[in-house]
């Protein structure tokens, strides 16, 4: 349809300024609009009342133009005013969800002290006399998986496990109980406690697999041992990391990988605490503070402890699928001096000197891998920042099949293993 005149440009711009105002001023109905030898006719009902409007007049045709533009213009200035508002809000809404996420985790979370048996010499005149004593060894944090009394943990936190370990426990509300170390993990900086309960408050498990850079984080711990239900803030800054970090400021060094770094303050104590999201789900595990940086922090994803925890649940002990290879994750900085024809994947490397890169035996052994190969993908999915290696073999079970898509000098080649279960010695 063309309009070529003048009325027909008015007779069109009734209309639609009645529409406009129908909806604007949220009119129930509009019933009819009536053409009648091209003059209009409108019946509108409010909902209580109807309104009959004649053919307009020039006046009343200009005053329905501006109260049009006034509506039209008042409309986009409490539009913009509600935006406003809602930046506001937002701010209010996040310390009012971080309160919240603190308040729903704080119940879940535990003190974990480490005691052992030490052998103590008393000298009583000039009398030599051994004697064993059960003495403290440490402190740290971990978290109800389960409402029977499973505790996540760091294996760093357990210390070592031998027969004559024990491990209280301190719940949120005071009470202590003595804990039964259920497992290791033998890949991972990983312990599972039990206490006795049937009713004990469980923190939800989240997932750490698709949140991204930026996403808001808070670090529940006992800080520096004495110091129980201490928090943090912070957001993630990195993911996928594989580094050597100092565990609690002792000596002790943990080759981490496939790894969460945050900004958040993860302290001496916070060690297998939760790294939750204003959710109160957990993301991951306080593992760790960067010996090169005390203000940078580190958990493992929740999503690599998950085999553990359904594992502990499924058959009451810790079950890890095995590979067998020693492995470094690519990156275009370190494919450089590593001398790899690839920056992304898992090169099979001996990460020490003494070590081998394939465990004899092993499920890499029997397919075929060799030290200098490249994996670059598992049963299709490729692996890089977001899925390591040892995060996706832990995906399956013993017995499981893959199919690995391997580079191998310039070819390119297509294996599969059967994989077995990691026995630790």
């Amino acid at each position: 349809m063309f309009i070529n005149k003048k009325n027909d440009v008015c007779f069109f711009g009734e209309a639609f300024s009645l529409l406009l105002l129908g909806k604007i001023l949220m009119f129930a109905d509009i019933k009819t609009v009536i053409v009648k030898n091209r003059k209009l006719l409108y019946n509108i009902k409010t909902g209580g009342f109807a309104i009959n409007f004649k053919p307009m007049t020039k006046n009343y045709r200009n005053f329905l133009w501006l109260l049009t533009i006034l509506v039209v213009a008042s409309f986009g200035v409490w539009q913009w005013s509600k935006k406003t508002v809602s930046a506001e809000d937002l701010r209010f809404d996040e310390q009012t969800l971080t309160v919240q996420a603190i308040a729903k985790a704080m119940p879940s979370v535990v003190s974990i002290n480490v005691y052992n048996d030490q052998e103590i010499i008393l000298d009583t005149n000039g009398q030599v006399q051994k004697k064993i004593v059960k003495t403290y060894q440490g402190a740290g944090t971990g978290f109800l998986i389960s409402a029977d009394g499973l505790i996540l943990t760091n294996k760093h936190v357990v210390g070592v496990a031998t027969k004559t370990a024990q491990y209280q426990v301190v719940l949120s509300s005071g009470s202590k109980q003595n804990a039964q170390l259920i497992g290791i993990d033998p890949l991972n900086d990983l312990a599972v406690l039990r206490i006795l309960g049937n009713q004990l408050p469980f923190l939800e498990i989240g997932s750490s697999k698709m949140m991204p850079l930026g996403t808001t984080v808070i670090a529940v711990g006992n800080v520096l041992g004495k110091y129980p239900n201490s928090v943090s803030k912070g957001i993630i800054s990195g993911k996928g990391r594989a580094l050597a970090a100092v565990t609690d400021g002792s000596s002790l060094v943990e080759d981490l990988d496939n790894i969460l770094q945050t900004d958040a303050n993860i302290s001496s104590g916070h060690s297998g605490g939760p790294l939750i999201n204003l959710k109160g789900q957990v993301v991951g595990v306080n593992v760790a503070t960067d010996k090169a940086g005390s203000a940078v922090g580190f958990a493992i994803p929740i999503d690599d402890a998950k085999p553990i925890i359904n594992s502990v649940i499924k058959h009451g002990r810790v079950i890890r699928t095995r590979l067998g290879v020693r492995y470094i994750a690519l990156t275009p900085q370190n494919a450089i001096k590593l001398e790899a024809i690839r920056d992304r994947g898992a090169l099979i490397i001996k990460s020490e000197p003494g070590l081998m890169a394939i465990a004899p035996n092993s499920p890499a052994a029997k397919a075929g891998l060799t030290e200098g190969d490249i994996i670059t993908e598992v049963n299709g999915i490729d692996v890089g920042d977001e899925n390591s290696l040892s995060s996706l073999v832990q995906e399956y079970q013993p017995g499981d099949k893959l199919k690995l898509r391997v580079v191998r000098g310039f070819q390119t080649l297509f294996i599969e293993v059967i994989l077995d279960e990691f026995i630790a010695n």
